[in-house]
């Protein structure tokens, strides 16, 4: 005998199945892997990111190699953070700077242990907040006069001083991540001597790649009022 083979067909009243909305959470985790994605391009090499192994594993994740190998495994801790120059740089948050243990005053060149940063228009070395106005716009004509506090108070401590001596906007973003690092409420995933050692280490032959990398961190989200 000859078996009838019946075809399965969904009932006439069966709705039809419409593409779901993406839910909340895939969408963050887009967020997170484009900043990552972003983090791996401007990353540098392998032989000049730090592995932090004495420290807790979710400071590490926040290392440029932590965000950049995206484990989100790890226990939770502070979300990674950053504050940016345009942060460090305005009249209101100087007073973030104390818990640095830095200087706005503090000689650029003695802090990083370099000799570049000088001002050719008087052939003296650039303090911090001085790099900070470093914008690397293309100018390299100082603004005349500089913004001061006294002057603009909830305005920005220092204007236009012209160009990086070495890359567009490499020593705005040191000074940032500098100061980043050394604060004890900004999770940054450095400490101030790594970061030092970092800048020392790559500023003259991965400038790009270390400014790139900079930024990314500098530009996590600021923790500080």
């Amino acid at each position: 005998m000859t078996e009838s083979k019946q075809t399965s067909r969904p009932a006439m009243s069966d709705p039809t199945i419409e593409p779901q909305d993406t839910p909340p959470e895939a969408s963050e985790n887009d967020a997170i892997n484009q900043s990552r994605r972003k983090l791996t391009g401007a990353a540098l090499g392998v032989s000049a990111v730090f592995t932090l192994a004495s420290r807790p594993v979710w400071a590490n994740q926040c290392t440029i190699s932590g965000m950049a190998s995206g484990n989100l495994s790890a226990p939770p801790g502070p979300s990674c953070a950053g504050c940016t120059p345009g942060y460090w740089s305005k009249c209101q948050h100087l007073d973030s700077w104390v818990a640095t243990g830095f200087s706005p005053n503090d000689v650029f060149n003695t802090v990083f242990g370099v000799t570049q940063y000088v001002n050719p228009q008087n052939n003296q070395p650039y303090t911090l907040l001085q790099v900070l106005g470093l914008h690397g716009d293309g100018s390299c004509t100082p603004d005349v006069p500089q913004p001061n506090c006294s002057a603009h108070p909830n305005g920005l401590a220092i204007g236009n001083m012209g160009c990086d001596p070495i890359s567009a906007n490499l020593g705005f973003h040191a000074v940032a991540a500098l100061l980043s690092a050394a604060h004890p409420s900004v999770n940054y995933g450095y400490t101030s001597g790594e970061l030092i050692n970092l800048f020392k280490n790559n500023y003259l032959t991965n400038s790009s790649k270390l400014k790139n990398s900079l930024d990314m961190l500098n530009n996590r989200g600021c923790p500080l009022n």
